[in-house]
């Protein structure tokens, strides 16, 4: 099996090619490709396929394209490789990157460097050809746009350095021939690359045809001068096979010393080639000072990442390296610029006594001494830019890295300097160097161990290497085992002899520089149950207010502690997380802990009241509900922004919730899902939402709230009642209208009492349930209950539906929408124009089912409720199918199967199939029918709801068909 994205996006399996469907699937995929493994946001994929940032119009179309690829999928024994990654909002495509040909070429012109590094020219040229040879087109071509020919852009800078790094490799084992073959048609293509300019004069010259590359190079900087208005650093003596032209300007004077003060290189460096290339392409480039910002989190690599950089290209810099580490995070104070100098000074020669004692005779000393060198400067872990550009030298042979925890803005802001920043290793990276690190063997006996391993570190190579070390150190015991021991006290096992090696005393250097609020913010982080949070809610915890709980969020991201998740939201490393928990404890009261958890959960409870508000009018709020007391909720201007907020914190939620249990705050954790619980049974995984719901059981329970009790226990019945398991959600209902008899509480008894009768109208009991219905609607009108009055009358228009009686339902389902405009409804209206456009498909009226399904549709965005959606949707595709529309059929039809995919609801899939099946039979299709007629077949037989033998009779038809009638007797 083989996945190809270097060029049109394919899957081949035993040489066979695999559909993949339209362009847009096939650019999906690509996009999933290109980041295998990884979890790839919901907006990055809008903006690669459709060239805007209009998610919710472009979901629907993306939760089509996503089921029709999963389909795909399935056909090669991929059952579950596409997958939504719960509360991100992503997709993420699980399959081993090996399997798609770009991740192959980044593995073998890695290993290429790493051998060309080692001097094994032979081995990195084999790897490079075959590297190159995976290219067959224009990579990722089914993605337009700007951020796809930015991918692609550098996609094909990557290709073009493997092949730079092939010929210079080439011309090392004396190869000069086959090095012009190779780069006569780049050289067209690329007529200002300097560095293509001097490999090729330099192949010219080692192949005796001086005179050519003589001439070449006079032409080329003729050429670069008239383009650039500058001239080239090639010159007529750069002709040495194998070295930079940079590194052949003016000898070195042999008299000065010549410094080597990188550490040391790191053998088995793994990952980040996409730096790596970036430094190379930054220090080649002309021009201008050469200087480089490296930023990121502690412990990502970043001194690392520039050492093995500059001993890699240490041919680059003839003349030297000087480093420095500046203290900015350590025991020791910061190195001052002064003392700095004075070191720089001593290893460019000059003797100790001699250094001027004054700080402007310094600087200028240094500056004179660099000029004209091709020196590489480290400065590392620098504390600011002010500390950083005290010590850049003038001169514009040479190239400076300045590394530092912290965002330096007053270098990119103000000298224009590129900033490059570190992040973790990739899944795939991270495997790969702790595979090295504990030796195949080991690897290779325990992949599913060393996978759990790598994940552990949260991809930080200082993590991966105390992984290392400590599995090193216990040669006979099995990974899965070592696994389970490290997880949780990572922090605490030692990488080495120093103390600088645990992560621990690397992550207290950046926290104990931060001023007091974003040193309390950080410890509160590690305490926060969720995975994003915006100031809003940072605020709360810290009872302070949003412009200074904002600003201390900023100081933490330029720091590193904390990185930008999305628009105001922002994610923490889980090894920071578990840091700062571990130091809150330490440093900070419990009491002062569980002050700042009940003001977080106080605002989340009633700014989800101020939400659901909105959503949905006219319903009752939580019974007892607590005073916000010193937090301050957020309030929303439309509806939309409620649901916005809803979406995104419906993860954090169900961890406030988990916390608030298991700290004792039964009555929040209750209330909360009380609040939310109608909102969320909307859309997405329901398995989330009871979860909550079963929290809030065993809470309300423990808190002794018998009417808390039962509100949860009808809405747990109300949750199996939406996924069709209408025994357990009779059985639920039954229960908490007995509670609420036994205590009293007459509106839940009339809730209750509702609940059941829409349980006996989809179980057959269709009688029942209207005397029932009956004498809700009159105890509802009696109390003034408009919300349960809409709700009864929509639900006999049901009944009568369901006995055949269809003025009588149409006429409830009328009187139903004038009581949801009353109360605002728009979910209820949503739910009614649904049944109505039903009502009108039955009656040979599919303009106007249509019709009435497009309010419904219309609505969508200000409802999201995806089973509204999706019945809408079945019915349009219907509508389409009678009216001989049968493109339209096919694709309303898609896009029902699409969301009841997302919905997980196996009965919804199965109709939207039955419309597919028929508009494909209707066109001629009677293959493509019987396909998703057996698919159909395939989802009922999972489910036992009543409806079922409906869907199963409209299939027939397929069975008797003369192919299908082969089929069985074959």
């Amino acid at each position: 099996m083989e996945f190809t994205i270097l060029g049109p996006t394919e899957l081949t399996v035993g040489g066979r090619a695999i559909p993949l469907g339209a362009a847009k699937q096939r650019g999906l995929l690509a996009v999933l490709l290109y980041h295998a493994g990884d979890p790839v946001r919901v907006e990055t994929i809008v903006e690669f396929l459709w060239q805007d940032s209009a998610v919710h119009a472009r979901r629907p179309l993306l939760y089509t394209l996503a089921s029709r690829l999963r389909s795909a999928l399935r056909l090669v024994g991929l059952e579950d490789a596409l997958v939504r990654v719960p509360g991100a909002g992503a997709y993420r495509l699980a399959v081993d990157p090996e399997l798609v040909d770009y991740h192959r070429f980044l593995r073998l012109t890695a290993e290429a460097r790493q051998a060309i590094d080692q001097h094994h020219h032979d081995r990195g040229i084999d790897l490079l050809t075959g590297a190159i040879e995976l290219w067959r087109d224009d990579p990722l071509a089914e993605l337009r746009g700007a951020r796809g020919e930015h991918l692609r852009r550098d996609m094909r800078e990557k290709q073009f350095r493997a092949e730079k790094l092939l010929a210079e490799s080439e011309l090392a084992i004396g190869r000069h021939e086959r090095v012009l073959t190779r780069l006569e048609p780049l050289l067209i293509e690329n007529q200002l690359d300097e560095g293509l300019a001097r490999l090729w004069a330099t192949a010219l010259h080692a192949a005796g045809r001086t005179h050519d590359a003589r001439d070449f190079v006079a032409a080329y900087r003729r050429r670069y001068r008239r383009a650039m208005r500058t001239d080239p650093v090639l010159d007529l003596a750069a002709l040495q096979p194998g070295v930079p032209a940079r590194s052949q300007l003016a000898g070195t004077d042999g008299t000065v010393p010549m410094p080597r003060q990188l550490p040391h290189d790191v053998p088995d460096y793994t990952g980040h080639t996409a730096l790596l290339d970036e430094l190379d392409a930054l220090a080649a480039g002309d021009g201008i000072a050469k200087v480089v910002v490296l930023t990121g989190m502690p412990g990502v690599g970043k001194t690392t990442l520039a050492g093995h950089w500059g001993h890699r290209r240490q041919s680059w810099f003839p003349d030297g390296q000087l480093y420095l580490n500046a203290e900015a995070h350590g025991p020791a104070p910061p190195v001052r610029p002064q003392e700095a100098l004075h070191r720089f000074l001593v290893a460019l020669g000059v003797p100790a006594d001699r250094v001027p004692a004054d700080a402007e005779r310094r600087l200028e000393l240094y500056h004179r001494l660099m000029s004209g060198r091709r020196m590489l400067v480290v400065l590392d872990n620098v504390v600011d830019s002010d500390h950083a550009r005290q010590l850049l030298p003038r001169s514009d042979t040479g190239f400076t890295v300045v590394i530092s925890r912290n965002r330096l803005p007053g270098l990119s802001v103000r000298h224009g300097i590129r900033s490059l920043t570190v992040t973790p290793l990739s899944y795939l990276e991270r495997q790969r160097m702790l595979g090295r690190i504990v030796g195949g063997r080991r690897a290779g006996a325990e992949p599913a161990a060393l996978e759990t391993l790598a994940r552990l570190s949260d991809g930080l190579p200082l993590a991966l290497r105390v992984i290392g070390e400590h599995v090193g150190s216990r040669p006979d015991a099995r990974l899965g085992d070592l696994a389970d021991e490290l997880a949780g006290r990572l922090l605490d096992i030692e990488g080495d002899d120093t103390d600088e090696m645990t992560l621990r005393t690397v992550f207290a250097w950046s926290v104990n520089a931060l001023d007091p609020l974003p040193a309390r913010l950080f410890l509160a982080l590690g305490l926060f149950p969720g995975s994003t949070i915006g100031a809003e809610a940072a605020a709360a915890m810290l009872a302070v207010d949003v412009a200074g709980a904002e600003r201390a969020l900023d100081r933490l991201a330029r720091a590193h502690l904390v990185d930008h998740d999305t628009f105001r939201r922002y994610r923490m490393h889980d090894l920071l997380r578990q840091y700062a928990a571990d130091r809150a404890g330490e440093d900070e009261p419990s009491e002062q802990h569980r002050a700042a958890l009940r003001r977080l959960l106080d605002w989340y409870l009633h700014t989800a009241v101020n939400a659901v508000g909105l959503l949905e009018p006219g319903r009752q709020v939580v019974p007892d509900l607590p005073e916000p007391g010193e937090v301050k909720p957020m309030t929303f201007a439309s509806d939309c922004a409620a649901l916005r907020w809803c979406e995104a914190e419906r993860t954090n939620l169900l961890t406030m919730v988990r916390r608030a249990a298991a700290e004792g705050f039964h009555r929040h954790a209750w209330q909360i899902v009380d609040t939310v619980h109608e909102v969320f049974d909307r859309s997405g995984d329901q398995e989330d939402m009871r979860e909550m719901l079963r929290i809030a059981l065993d809470t309300a329970t423990a808190d002794g709230h018998d009417l808390g009790r039962v509100g949860t226990l009808a809405n747990l019945g109300g949750s199996y009642f939406t996924t069709h398991d209408y025994h357990r959600a009779g059985r639920l209902l039954t229960e908490a209208l007995h509670l609420a008899r036994q205590h009293g509480y007459a509106d839940m008894q009339r809730i209750c009492r509702h609940n059941l009768a829409s349980v006996q109208l989809r179980t057959g009991a269709t009688l029942t349930a209207i005397d029932t219905l009956r004498e809700v609607l009159a105890d509802c009108r009696a109390v003034g209950e408009a919300t349960g009055e809409a709700y009864a009358l929509h639900n006999l228009g049901d009944a009568h539906h369901r006995l055949g009686h269809r003025d009588e339902a149409r006429a409830f389902y009328r009187q139903a929408l004038v009581v949801w405009d009353r109360v605002g409804s728009l979910r209820g209206r949503s739910l009614t124009h649904v049944r109505l456009a039903e009502l009108s498909l039955e009656a040979g009226q599919p303009e106007v089912a249509l019709a009435q399904g497009r309010v419904a549709l219309g609505l969508h965005d200000r409802v999201t409720d995806d089973t509204i959606r999706c019945d809408a949707l079945t019915i349009s595709a219907e509508a389409q199918l009678r009216l001989g529309r049968h493109r339209d059929a096919l694709a309303d039809a898609a896009l029902a199967r699409a969301v009841g995919d997302e919905l997980a609801d196996p009965l919804r899939q199965a109709r939207a199939l039955v419309v597919s099946a028929e508009a494909l039979s209707a066109v001629g299709d009677h293959d493509g029918a019987l396909v998703r007629g057996r698919e159909a077949l395939g989802l009922l037989d999972d489910t036992d709801h009543p409806q079922q033998q409906v869907v199963r009779d409209r299939l027939a038809t397929y069975h008797d068909h003369p192919q299908r009638r082969e089929e069985r007797s074959a």
